[in-house]
C-alpha cells in the first residue's frame, strides 16, 4: 500500500536482451525498480533511456538495465502466438534466453535444441572463442629424451627407442 501513495510501484517490462536481424531474445517479464515515481520510469522506458535495475520475473536478482538491448512496456508490443510477436510494427520470432545467459555481455546464437514446448532457446555464442583456441593451437612437438648423465658429460638427445631396448633387455635376462 505504502509503494502506490509514494509512487514506487515497479514498472512492468518484457526484457529484451538482443535484438537480430527477424528474431528477439526474450528473457520474460521483468520489474524496473529504480528511483523515483512510476509516471517518470515508464516514460524514459517508453523513450530507451532507462538506466536503473531490471528484476525479472522469478528471480531476486537485480540486473542492469545496460544489459538488455530493450525494456518493452506490454502495451508496445502484441503477442502473435507463442513464439511471435509484434513490436515496432514489425513482426518478429522470439527465442527465449535461459536465466544463465541473462548476465552475458557478448552475442547469443540459437541453441541446437528446442524448449520443452517446441520453442527457440538461445545460447552463449562460443565461435569467436573457439576460432580463438583454434588459431592459437599448435601441433604438439615431438619429445625430447635426455639420458640421465650430467650436463658436463652431455650427448646428443636419445630417442624413445633406444631408452627402451636395454630395459627390455635386462628384463629378458631376469626372466631367462
Amino acid at each position: 500500500m505504502l509503494n502506490w501513495i509514494m509512487g514506487r510501484k515497479p514498472s512492468t517490462v518484457w526484457v529484451i536482451k538482443q535484438v537480430d536481424e527477424h528474431l528477439l531474445h526474450v528473457c520474460g517479464r521483468g520489474e524496473a525498480t529504480g528511483p523515483g515515481s512510476v509516471r517518470k520510469r515508464r516514460k524514459a522506458l517508453a523513450e530507451g533511456r532507462y538506466q536503473g535495475p531490471i528484476r525479472l520475473a522469478h528471480s531476486s536478482a537485480e540486473l542492469s538495465a545496460d544489459l538488455f538491448a530493450a525494456l518493452i512496456l506490454p502495451d508496445d508490443l502484441e503477442w502473435q502466438g507463442p513464439q511471435s510477436l509484434r513490436w515496432q510494427g514489425r513482426l518478429w520470432r522470439i527465442a527465449w534466453v535461459p536465466p544463465i545467459c541473462w548476465a552475458y555481455r557478448d552475442k547469443l546464437t540459437l541453441a541446437g535444441s528446442l524448449g520443452p514446448d517446441g520453442s527457440l532457446v538461445s545460447t552463449e555464442d562460443i565461435s569467436t572463442i573457439q576460432a580463438k583456441i583454434d588459431s592459437r593451437a599448435t601441433p604438439a612437438s615431438p619429445r625430447l629424451w635426455l639420458g640421465l648423465e650430467g650436463l658436463d658429460n652431455a650427448q646428443a638427445p636419445l630417442e624413445p627407442s633406444t631408452l627402451d631396448a636395454p630395459r627390455r633387455s635386462a628384463a629378458n635376462a631376469r626372466n631367462s
